[in-house]
């Protein structure tokens, strides 16, 4: 199997700056929903929205991609090659990211704002025993992929048979019904709630941080502005300056003190309830897909004996 990471658009909740660097979009055009009760949010494990019950998590990911590697490995063997079980990296850090790092209020990763910064993470997958640069002979990769790693042109034979469309890779996903969903409000239907930034609600809360911030020596009109401020972008590994670190320090002493992030999720789940009561049959067969996954998944995995 090729040995170069393979990274599916898992959409972890990592702020994109491009999409920081405005205030949304989403005008609303009629009345906002009312508010149910604001809760007081002072650290990410409180942040819960009516959309998380519809989310693939990060151990059903884990369930999906392993069986994905069963048959991808069987069809690698058809050509005498040797599949190899893909190494995920960042997962256990999926459900933090959703909390700490949002569209709407920003960043609140409360534990390691004073030594990180505004630092993002996500997941990859690596191949086992090989590394990100790429790797791994022509063959491996034509079977992987389907298509020659010199030229990108599809390859439609191999070792004298025919070879899947796509490769081993895509024959794994097509086994399981498709590519590996998000863990990521935005992979649900219809791209999920759409929450306008233009809500009262959040433009008072938003103005409060913002004095809040101002008071600190910091000058942003909204959090999304914060974490996405250009200054924070980084290269070669580098790791973030004392001015980023005093940057995501205050932002999130003055979340933590306005209850920026309860009046947030307040104003997120109003309009996920919306969403919800709008979209209830495409979100039930968006949460089918996954399940019957879950259950191919499973079947494949009882059926595969387990190396001794």
């Amino acid at each position: 199997m090729s040995s170069r990471v393979r990274g599916l658009a898992l959409g972890v909740i990592a702020v994109s700056l491009a999409a920081c660097g405005s205030s949304g979009g989403h005008p609303a055009e009629a009345a906002p929903p009312a508010l149910g009760a604001v809760p007081t949010i002072t650290e990410p494990g409180q942040v819960a929205l009516p959309t998380d019950a519809y989310l693939v998590t990060p151990a059903q990911i884990t369930d999906i991609i392993r069986a994905q590697d069963l048959v991808t490995a069987q069809c690698m063997a058809e050509y005498g090659l040797t599949g190899r079980p893909t190494a995920l990296f960042g997962l256990d850090e999926v459900l933090s990211d959703r909390a700490t790092r949002s569209l709407v209020y920003g960043y609140f990763d409360v534990a390691n704002a004073g030594a990180k910064g505004y630092a993002t993470g996500g997941i990859q997958q690596l191949p086992t025993g090989g590394d990100a640069a790429g790797g791994g002979s022509d063959q491996d990769q034509i079977a992987l992929s389907g298509a020659d790693p010199r030229t990108g042109q599809a390859v439609t034979t191999l070792a004298g048979k025919p070879l899947p469309a796509g490769g081993c890779q895509q024959k794994g996903r097509d086994a399981l019904g498709g590519s590996t969903p998000a863990p990521s409000v935005g992979d649900l239907p219809d791209g999920g709630p759409k929450v306008p930034v233009t809500d009262p609600r959040l433009v008072e809360a938003f103005a409060t941080w913002s004095a809040c911030m101002k008071e600190k020596g910091f000058d942003y009109k909204e959090p999304v502005n914060a974490i996405g401020d250009q200054a924070w972008r980084r290269s070669g590994g580098a790791g973030p300056s004392q001015q980023e670190i005093a940057t995501a320090t205050a932002d999130v002493a003055c979340k933590v003190a306005n209850n920026t992030v309860g009046v947030a999720v307040a104003v997120q789940t109003a309009y996920a309830n919306q969403y919800i009561e709008s979209h209830t049959a495409k979100l039930t067969a968006y949460r089918q897909r996954i399940d019957d996954m879950l259950r191919k998944a499973a079947e494949l995995a009882a059926a595969t004996p387990a190396k001794s």
